[in-house]
């Protein structure tokens, strides 16, 4: 079991001014093709309506979803200027030049710079990695650090998760005599691309690469796949190439971690990489499920709530560089010291979010109705935490929202969330004259503005929140795969739905609704906490928890009679028992 929880399982309980009423999109069923796929797939009726309502008709699509075999790789060399990277790859190998990775201080950026660093050690070249400070150098790379790279006899920069947008500064290096290769997978925007030697980027307007879904640990993972067909006679990226080749595991906490969609080649590169985060290879992930109380086998959700935070926190609170030296190093004692920050520094971003987070709150005031989007600033805010507290309030008003952290001389350094109905790239987009600069992709964003334009930049971002919305009050939204009886639940279901993973980014686990539940015990729990018993028609009970959903005990929902459950199931095990456990989304007075 792992000790790192959601947020609200950690103490930090806000009760939002706005609540909104939870809308549950329910699947239109199709009784002839569950039963066909029952029959012809052999599974559960409960797993046969899941796929289902995913739109799976046959049982070789059903039988290719629970196996994960039916995702292949595809060719590395259909990403424009692959080709030409790894010829330049190659001839620094030969000529042993001096070459430079640059990362970023996030877990892609970190990850994707290892699976580099790695790449060349295990070609001959001993190259040398920078990833920027956060509060002293901001997202990507600058002038400064390219005149620093060509006074240390640099002749190739290849960059880890940033690039894309860095037009300026890749033109510089050229003039410097440095060729740069470009691996980022964010949002090219309306500029011209940067002049870059190679730019690896998925989402480039004239990228005929199937998939446009890659994180920079994927892609450079795609490099070194590349590199391998054209001159070492391998990585054709089968299944038995995956199960023989390493960084796997980097490429799993990447994908995860930036939130990378879960279907496709991912879903496969995924799951052969949470099989090498659960073998203790690499010393520096034992070291992190050490410190993190992880043992046995690694899901998503483990490094969702135990891993990345650990790898994040060294870029938020510190220095990345030491995620680097943790994901790269043959030191079990290494290893460990370096484990033994991060979960210092993890412990301190902790208690650093949920004071911006309050502060934040306390910033809307009583007037905010919940219309709009969230814009907040503050003096003296970490930016380490900003992007956190930006998606807890996204998620919480289901709103776009924007936490900006001001220093000493007026300089706002922010990070935005948004949902599902606005596009915070476009948004940002149509605000750009407002800001100093700004970067992302539709979900997430980053962006430096000056104190005086907050109060511009909140009015006109305000008015394309509405405009796009068209006024429409929102709601967070239940996308329910399945309607069950209670009693169909069963260890059976359990696993037959676990085989639909890993699960994540538009590949969500199952969620399974029941109605005219009998609810025999209800209490709160920790902070804010809703625990639950039900019991089934046949006389079973069934655990279930609700994070955050204590209130529900104050508004009259819960002891009213039957209720409808919106849930997903799991199993846990305590002390070699297992137990069948519901993790409630939603729960409502039966009609």
């Amino acid at each position: 079991m792992c000790k790192e929880l959601h947020p609200e399982r950690r103490g930090i309980s806000v009760v939002p001014r706005v609540v909104r009423q939870k809308i549950w999109n329910l699947p239109q069923r199709n009784s002839d093709i569950e039963r066909q796929l029952v029959e012809s797939a052999n599974i559960g009726p409960v797993t046969a309506s899941v796929l289902a309502s995913r739109g799976v008709v046959t049982a070789d699509q059903a039988l290719s979803q629970l196996s994960g075999r039916g995702e292949m790789l595809h060719d590395p060399f259909r990403i424009p200027d692959m080709e030409r990277a790894v010829d330049r790859i190659r001839h620094a190998i030969q000529a042993q030049e001096r070459v430079l990775i640059y990362g970023d201080y996030d877990v892609d950026g970190i990850t994707s710079t290892s699976l580099y660093v790695e790449f060349f050690r295990a070609r001959g070249l001993d190259v040398a990695f920078q990833l920027p400070n956060r509060f002293r150098d901001g997202y990507g790379f600058n002038m400064d650090t390219i005149t620093q790279l060509r006074d240390r006899g640099i002749s190739l920069l290849i960059t880890a998760d940033c690039g894309t947008t860095s037009r300026d500064e890749v033109t510089y290096a050229a003039s410097c005599g440095i060729d740069v290769i470009v691996t980022d997978h964010h949002e090219p925007g309306d500029d011209a691309l940067p002049p870059a030697l190679a730019l690896l980027n998925p989402c480039r307007a004239d990228s005929s690469y199937p998939f446009r879904g890659l994180c920079s640990g994927a892609l450079a993972f795609k490099v070194a796949l590349a590199y391998d067909q054209k001159y070492d006679g391998g990585g054709d990226g089968s299944p038995d190439d995956l199960e023989s080749r390493d960084g796997l595991d980097l490429v799993a906490l990447a994908t995860i971690a930036d939130m990378a969609p879960l279907v496709n080649e991912n879903r496969t590169l995924v799951r052969e990489g949470l099989k090498q985060l659960s073998t203790d290879e690499r010393v520096g992930i034992k070291a992190l499920k050490d410190v993190a109380n992880v043992s046995g086998t690694c899901r998503a959700e483990t490094i969702g709530f135990a891993l990345a935070p650990r790898i994040n926190a060294a870029g938020r609170m510190d220095d990345a560089a030491i995620g680097v030296r943790l994901l790269t190093t043959h030191s079990l004692e290494e290893a460990r010291r370096i484990a033994s920050t991060m979960d210092r520094l993890n412990d301190e971003r902790k208690r650093t979010q949920h004071e911006t987070e309050l502060e934040a709150e306390g910033m809307l005031g009583p007037s905010y109705d919940g219309s709009g989007p969230v814009v907040v600033s503050g003096v003296g805010w970490h930016q380490g935490v900003v992007g956190i507290v930006a998606a807890r309030l996204a998620d919480r008003y289901y709103r776009p929202a924007v936490v900006i952290a001001l220093n000493e001389d007026g300089i706002g350094r922010g990070s935005a969330r948004s949902i599902p109905e606005f596009d915070l790239f476009r948004g940002m987009n149509q605000c750009r004259m407002h800001l100093d600069s700004f970067g992302g992709h539709q979900f997430a964003a980053g962006l430096t503005i000056r104190q005086e334009n907050i109060p511009a930049f909140r009015e006109a971002f305000t008015a394309i929140v509405h405009e796009s919305m068209n006024g429409a009050d929102v709601a967070p939204r239940v996308n329910i795969d399945a309607e069950v009886a209670l009693s169909e639940i069963s260890f059976g279901v359990v696993d037959e739905l676990s085989a639909l993973g890993p699960f994540g980014a538009e590949n969500p686990e199952p969620i399974l609704a029941a109605r005219q539940v009998q609810v025999t015990s209800s209490r709160r729990v920790g902070h804010g906490h809703l625990s639950l018993k039900f019991r089934s028609r046949n006389g079973v009970t069934y655990d279930a928890i609700g994070f955050g959903m204590g209130g529900l005990l104050d508004d009259g929902t819960i002891g009213q009679g039957p209720v409808d459950a919106a849930f997903k199931v799991s199993r846990d095990s305590w002390r070699g028992t297992d137990r069948l456990r519901l993790q409630l989304l939603d729960v409502r007075q039966s009609s």
